[in-house]
């Protein structure tokens, strides 16, 4: 059952005066966060096999530190999403083939309105709530659906849990 795995990069440092937005670096709690989360993912026995990677700096160093809990997932630094939506992600998602777990790490609002916008029928509703208030850094909605990648739609997933590194 092909499962998507939607992690929003963990706390990143403040926006500073000539740094740009695509330059912040996480913060150190938010690198104890992205390690957490890969190991949570992990416990879970979700191991993506592909992780779709935001070009922004904490999106590329959420991941690696997220990966040495997942190894052996080739990873693709994607530069549509950053700043995409959810029309823009999905287009990266629907050209996917035969991928079993696929993670995605990016940025909100877009993460967890993608989650929203794709979680159907047989979505459990505590995760469906949490998903509502946005994703909080460092955390994960996750997926499974029934069909193929390229048919994946509106409501065509079940949101079967939110998963967090923040409990550090």
């Amino acid at each position: 059952m092909p499962t998507l795995i939607l992690a929003r990069h963990a706390k990143a440092e403040a926006p500073a005066p000539g740094l740009s937005d695509m330059d912040r670096a996480l913060a150190i709690i938010g690198r104890k966060a992205s390690t957490r989360l890969g190991e949570v993912l992990a416990e879970a026995s979700l191991t993506p096999t592909l992780a779709l990677v935001s070009p922004a700096s904490r999106t590329q160093q959420t991941w690696k530190l997220m990966a040495a809990a997942l190894s052996g997932c080739e990873s693709r630094t994607v530069d549509a999403l950053y700043e995409t939506h959810v029309p823009g992600l999905l287009k990266e998602l629907t050209a996917l083939d035969g991928e079993e777990v696929v993670t995605v790490v990016g940025h909100e609002p877009t993460s967890s309105a993608a989650a929203a916008f794709l979680s159907g029928q047989g979505s459990d509703k505590t995760a469906l709530q949490r998903v509502a208030h946005g994703l909080p850094t460092a955390t994960a909605a996750i997926l499974e659906f029934d069909c193929t990648w390229s048919e994946l739609d509106a409501r065509t997933a079940r949101l079967t849990a939110v998963l967090s590194g923040r409990d550090v």
